[in-house]
This record gives structure tokens, sequence and C-alpha cells, in this order.
């Protein structure tokens, strides 16, 4: 992402807010939480493992989780679907962004119900990724 298009973004972020990246393409997850803290968020990148993702939900104040449903498989072999942890997240009070490149509208139906803010295909180019936990964050943390 260059400079101009970080700059269509906006710049005028809240420092304050937290945002966790959950993806199971650790090169996805990276990029988004490097491009956020350029913006000046605290971005972080957490690997698809439900024990890490408590671990990190709990560690931080709550702000926003940009959450991908297909989050590969745990270590004896059974899915990790990422609509299971949509309520918990929400009960600690994050937001949930769902980035998803499933096709299945009854997946990403079931994880708004759940409590889901919103969701973005993640065939989106990047910029539309970012712009998206931008626009987000800056509704749950306007700007004075």
């Amino acid at each position: 992402m260059n400079n101009t298009q970080l700059s269509v973004l906006g710049r005028q972020t809240s420092a304050t807010a937290n945002i966790l990246v959950i993806d199971e393409q650790l090169l996805v997850s990276s990029a988004l939480a490097h491009a956020l803290r350029d913006l000046g968020l605290d971005a972080h990148s957490i690997r698809a493992d439900l024990h890490a993702v408590k671990t990190a939900a709990l560690a931080h104040p709550p702000g926003l989780v940009l959450l991908d449903l297909d989050l590969g498989f745990s270590p004896d072999g059974e899915p990790l679907d990422g609509i299971d942890l949509v309520a918990p997240l929400r009960a600690q009070g994050w937001t949930v962004l769902i980035i998803t490149g499933t096709s299945s509208l009854d997946r990403i139906a079931d994880a708004i119900a759940q409590g889901a803010a919103s969701w973005i295909v993640k065939g989106a180019t990047f910029v539309e990724l970012v712009h998206a936990a931008v626009e987000i964050m800056q509704a749950r943390y306007p700007q004075p």
C-alpha cells in the first residue's frame, strides 16, 4: 500500500483502539496488522488457535477483531470455525468484523446472528480491507 492509498483512508485514527487480526494465513494477518499500525492503530496478528485468540482477547482492552471464518484445523484435525469465536468475543466487548473467503451466505448470516458487526469478502483489495477496519474504528472511536 503506498502513501497515496493511505491518505485516501485518512490518518485520523485513535491510537488507543486495539485491533486483533485472526486468520489462518499468517501473511494475510501480519500484512493487515502492519498496515493498521501504520495508521496509528494498535493492531496485532493472532494465529488461528482458539487458546491464542482467547489469551489475546483477555490481554488487550476490547476494540475490533478482524476474524476469518475458516481458521484451518486444530491439532487433532477438527476444523476451526470463526463463528464459534464471535459470541465470546462480543461478550468481552469486542466488535467483530468478519473477513472471509466463504461463499456461504448462511455462514455469514450465522456470524452476524452471533453478533458480528459486518463482513467483507477476503477477495476485496487490500486497501478495501484496511478501509473497512478503519471505518469501523472511526465509528467506534470518533475523533473530536
